[in-house]
């Protein structure tokens, strides 16, 4: 039950603290594709040291980096199947249709999964285009969301009032929709619960969810990748104590890279490590390095085959990894292109810093320029990362371990 809480109440202040810009609207593709390669790159001679690089997940609180990633999670293979649910209240009744609200995020949120999965997910959205209007007003709901009892009870009542019309039994999860306008319930969490535990529906017990809040008109469908990659088990990537005087400081962990950090960051593609916990990029894929010097040729995180990322053990619960990032996908607003070097520390909680990119620079809080260019170097616990070569879609590097 603590760990539940935690989680609850770390997705929550999240939720409060992290506004959106009222005035900017994010510009993603919609209709990009991958590119792909025409013939995958010849992969290198992997060492087998890639247990040494499987850092198990310490700080986990029902979201956390670390492999394998716990099975309760939502499934990340495959179809993976969300029921859409619509709800309103007696004091702020719905004023658009289902099908107006489920447009904010469909299809947009399915093919975001579908693409930085390389195809391996294929993320079905499930709706049922009726408002369920709930038993109490809207502030009973916006206070419901801050524990996990509350959100518990949210969820459940909708899915009960949805059940007679609904077959829950081939769901993986469930998203609940309220009208935009509902501004007694602010912000959308996710739910998770420990495994065998959370809300029921045709006799399947459901661990994970999501409810939405008047700030998805903000965030725009992104937002629901968010919340849906902390019931996949990812955690939260900014900060979750930060100066209030200072919006920019809860970016300082990852600044405008990955989706878990900043919904509306110019690189919001899903970092290799985290590809990697999901699934979606094979141990063949990273190249664990343990001691002495490696050139490696990382293909860009964004494009599909290739090895992404060279990951370096620096403690027991500690890797140094280096990514390629290119102006692909959705990460077409990226300011500077380059590979990418950062810390994950699976004993290191959500909202605490757990993933890092580096370096930090002076006047740069959403890292916009820590990509490294071709003859740039950067050294962080004992190892030197350097950039020898550089195209449109990879990154060649020397990473030396320095005795």
């Amino acid at each position: 039950g603590i760990l539940i809480l935690f989680l609850t109440l770390a997705c929550n202040l999240g939720g409060q603290t992290q506004t959106p810009p009222s005035s900017v609207e994010p510009v993603l593709p919609t209709d990009t594709l991958l590119p792909t390669f025409t013939e995958t790159p010849e992969l290198p001679i992997i060492s087998n040291n890639i247990a040494e690089c499987k850092k198990s997940p310490v700080a986990f609180t029902n979201v956390g980096l670390g492999i394998p990633n716990p099975s309760h999670k939502l499934p990340t293979i495959g179809d993976v199947k969300t029921i859409v649910l619509f709800a309103d209240f007696n004091d702020a009744p719905a004023l658009q249709t289902p099908e107006q609200v489920f447009s904010l995020i469909s299809p947009n949120a399915e093919k975001f999964f579908n693409d930085i999965s390389y195809g391996r997910m294929n993320y079905v959205l499930e709706p049922y285009f009726t408002w369920l209007r709930l038993s109490q007003p809207s502030t009973y709901y916006g206070e419901g969301i801050r524990t996990y009892d509350g959100h518990l009870q949210f969820l459940q009542e909708a899915v009960t009032l949805a059940d007679a019309n609904v077959d829950f039994s081939t769901a993986n999860s469930v998203l609940v929709l309220v009208p935009t306008d509902a501004y007694a319930v602010p912000y959308g969490p996710a739910f998770g619960a420990n495994a065998g535990f959370g809300y029921s529906a045709d006799g399947k017990i459901f661990e994970n969810g999501v409810t939405s809040g008047a700030d998805l008109t903000g965030w725009g469908f992104l937002w629901l990748n968010h919340e849906t990659g902390h019931i996949m088990g990812l955690p939260d990537l900014y900060a979750y104590q930060y100066d209030s005087a200072n919006y920019d400081d809860q970016h300082r962990f990852v600044g405008g890279f990955g989706l878990m950090g900043f919904i509306d960051g110019n690189a919001p593609e899903f970092f290799a490590y985290e590809r990697w916990q999901m699934g979606w990029l094979d141990d063949e894929q990273i190249f664990c390095q343990t001691e002495g010097e490696q050139t490696v040729t990382l293909t860009a995180i964004e494009t599909i085959g290739g090895v992404k990322a060279v990951m370096i053990p620096v403690s027991e619960t500690k890797v140094v990894v280096v990514e390629s990032r290119r102006r692909l996908g959705y990460d077409a607003n990226l300011i500077k292109e380059g590979a990418l070097v950062y810390t994950v520390d699976t004993s290191i909680y959500s909202g605490e810093g757990a993933l890092v990119v580096y370096p930090i620079l002076e006047n740069d809080p959403y890292r916009d320029q820590s990509p490294l260019a071709i003859g740039e170097s950067f050294t962080i616990d004992g190892v030197t990362i350097t950039v020898l070569e550089a195209t449109n879609e990879s990154d060649t590097v020397q990473v030396t371990i320095n005795q």
